[in-house]
């Protein structure tokens, strides 16, 4: 009976798979992925020790705001500087993870760009919001005093705005009447159904076209919005009445921002031209109340002026 061949052992397989065409190709392609897997865990080491390393970490130190109104003053800049971040000069998504930290602070109403500098600089532009008016309400334990609000209705820190607000300008009104709570925290919209606060910030615009459209010789100290808003048959007072700096008191109605809804109101220039009119004709005597919502008497159409 003839003898049974021995079977080839498992390294002679391997060997003899090797030195065929495929074994050597499959050879090249493991020497390839080895190199590969090799490469990529000393890159990844790399990398994060370079992303550990100090002199190119960057923080709110490396900030450098471009295209700053130098009249919002160093207040302004010293708080845009209070933001929180930590990213490397070697992080692809360093800008964006800066361009988010940024439009998180109270004053900033949109982030124009984020450059960052090699090695240490972060150069960034932004949109700051600007004052419009200080609001008289109550906190929730009931005392009464002004909150600074923005022109977009947002509450503003008002001693990051001292050098601002002592400039010379169109002094801010006083906005009273208003019934919701206001928000908590900077940077916060301060929101109600009524538009309350929505009509007090367009009569606050309406105060400085007022200042600038007579030479700064007439400006408004208070804003009252306490009636607003209110259905066309309850409106004998204006909704909203604008306390001059003189004592006379002025019913302004509603703003432009509700024209459509206004029931026969008209527009500032109109509003404008009348109560400039009205101070004309009666010179230094001065009236303790006018109301400009309407036609006055004798009124043609050269009053009916546009903007």
């Amino acid at each position: 009976m003839a003898r049974r061949k021995t079977p080839p052992t498992l390294r002679a397989r391997y060997a003899e798979l090797f030195a065929s065409p495929l074994g050597r190709w499959l050879l090249r392609g493991l020497g390839l992925a080895v190199l590969v897997l090799v490469g990529g865990v000393v890159v990844r080491q790399a990398r994060a020790r370079a992303f550990r390393l100090q002199n190119y970490r960057l923080g709110p130190e490396s900030l450098h705001y471009v295209g700053l109104h130098p009249g919002l003053g160093p207040e302004v800049e010293a708080s845009l500087k209070q933001v929180r971040f930590a990213v490397s000069v070697f992080d692809a998504d360093a800008e964006t993870r800066v361009r988010q930290a940024v439009a998180r602070h109270p004053l900033v109403g949109a982030v124009r760009s984020v450059e960052i500098r090699y090695p240490d600089r972060i150069d960034v532009s932004v949109v700051v919001r600007q004052p419009a008016a200080w609001f008289r309400t109550r906190d929730a334990s009931g005392r009464r005093g002004l909150l600074l609000v923005s022109t977009d209705g947002r509450l503003l820190d008002h001693e990051s705005y001292a050098y601002y607000l002592d400039r010379p300008r169109s002094p801010l009104p006083e906005v009273e009447g208003v019934r919701a709570a206001p928000p908590k925290l900077y940077g916060q919209a301060w929101e109600d159904l009524p538009e309350q606060v929505a009509e007090g910030l367009s009569a606050a615009r309406v105060a400085e076209w007022l200042y600038r459209d007579f030479n700064g010789t007439l400006y408004v100290n208070r804003i009252d919005v306490s009636r607003f808003p209110a259905p066309p048959d309850r409106r004998r007072q204006g909704e909203v009445r604008l306390h001059l700096h003189d004592g006379t008191v002025v019913e302004w109605g509603r703003t432009d921002r509700d024209v459509d809804g206004a029931a026969g109101e008209d527009s500032y220039a109109t509003k404008q031209a009348r109560l400039e009119t009205e101070r004309a004709r009666r010179g230094v005597r001065r009236a303790k109340r006018l109301d400009v919502r309407f036609r006055l008497r004798g009124e043609g159409t050269s009053l009916a002026r546009t903007r």
